[in-house]
Formats: structure tokens, C-alpha cells, sequence
């Protein structure tokens, strides 16, 4: 990336050195040569005669100073250009987060309407259950539906709440990432009220 970026700061460096050698330059001697001849007739030949008087041996001293200024010119333009550039490249980065955060949101909402509805009627059951019971071992079960319940309100109470999306590992080879939403699932669990056994 690096080295791309210096092939345009160094392109635009020659094309402004090319730039201010044989356009600038040329420009100034023909204006220059134009105000000697002051206000007599002027003609076409007298331009190319400036033109390539500009580009004689005896004058590369000063076309070269027009070539560095050339240069110069260009090399700041391309810094301004790659500024440019990077700030729209993160303004679109910006939007696209933005965007995926408000699909994911959507989403989430449309999700969250029918999982926590059958999430209500397995929680609920469960507990129903429960109380008429006696059996340990069908307890232990339906507390355990209901502890489950529980996470997965926390689960999607987190997603609701996204605004910012941060990865994590699922996998040892890095390939496959999930949204990292952990510490906001530890938070809801923590304001749960505890399953009463």
C-alpha cells in the first residue's frame, strides 16, 4: 500500500515538473517576449519563435527552476489528493458501519418479536411446571429450561441494543468470526432475576 501511494506522490511530482518545463516555463517566456513587442502586430510565428526560445539550451537553467517548482506543485497537490481520498474512503467506511448496524438492528427487532414471544411460552411452561411437581429430577430439567430462557432474553436483549460491531474468534483458524456481544450478555444476566428452586 506504502509503495503505491509513493508511485502517485512521484507521478504527480513528475507531472508537475513536466508541467512547469514545458507549459509554465513556455507560458512565461511568451508573455514575457509578448510585453517586449509591446504594441506593434503580432502573428502566429511569433508565438512558436517564444515557444521554442523558451526551449533552447541557454535557458534550461531557468526552465529547470519552473520544473522544480513544477514538482513542487505536484507533490502538494498529491498530498491533498491522498488526504482527499482517505477521508472519503473513511466516510464511506463510516456509512457502511452504519449501515450494517441498522440492518443488524432491524433485524434484530424482527427477531426478537418471535423469539421472545416462544421464548415467553417456554419459560413460562416451564415454571408452570415446576410448581406442580415434585419430582427432582424433572426440577432440576425445567429449572434449567428456564436458566436457558433466561440467556437467550439476555442474548437478545443485547442485540437490540448494538451500535457498534465487534467480532470475536468462533473458530481456532480465525475464518469464521460472530459478534462479539459477551459483555452485554453478562450484563443482562446480571440484572436477571435468579430462577427461585
Amino acid at each position: 500500500m506504502a509503495l503505491r501511494q509513493h508511485c502517485r506522490y512521484m507521478l504527480f511530482a513528475i507531472s508537475g515538473a513536466v508541467a512547469g518545463y514545458f507549459v509554465f516555463h513556455p507560458y512565461t517566456m511568451i508573455a514575457h517576449i509578448l510585453a517586449d513587442v509591446g504594441h506593434n502586430e503580432l502573428h502566429l510565428k511569433d508565438f512558436f519563435e517564444a515557444f521554442s526560445k523558451s526551449l533552447t539550451v541557454e535557458m534550461t537553467f531557468m526552465a529547470s527552476a519552473f520544473a522544480v517548482f513544477g514538482a513542487g506543485v505536484g507533490l502538494l497537490t498529491g498530498a491533498l489528493s491522498e488526504r482527499k481520498r482517505r477521508l472519503f474512503e473513511a466516510e464511506m467506511e463510516t456509512e457502511k458501519r452504519k449501515t450494517a448496524v441498522e440492518t443488524l438492528r432491524r433485524l434484530m427487532i424482527t427477531l426478537s418479536h418471535h423469539l421472545l414471544n416462544a421464548n415467553t411460552v417456554i419459560g413460562g411452561t416451564a415454571h408452570r411446571y415446576r410448581k406442580h411437581t415434585t419430582d427432582a429430577g424433572l426440577i432440576e430439567s425445567l429449572d434449567l429450561i428456564r436458566e436457558e430462557a433466561a440467556k437467550i432474553d439476555a442474548v437478545i436483549g443485547a442485540l437490540k441494543r448494538i451500535t457498534e460491531i465487534k467480532t470475536a474468534d468462533y473458530t481456532s483458524d480465525g475464518k469464521d468470526m460472530l459478534i462479539d456481544i459477551s459483555r452485554e450478555i453478562e450484563e443482562n444476566l446480571a440484572g436477571h432475576v435468579p430462577i427461585v428452586k
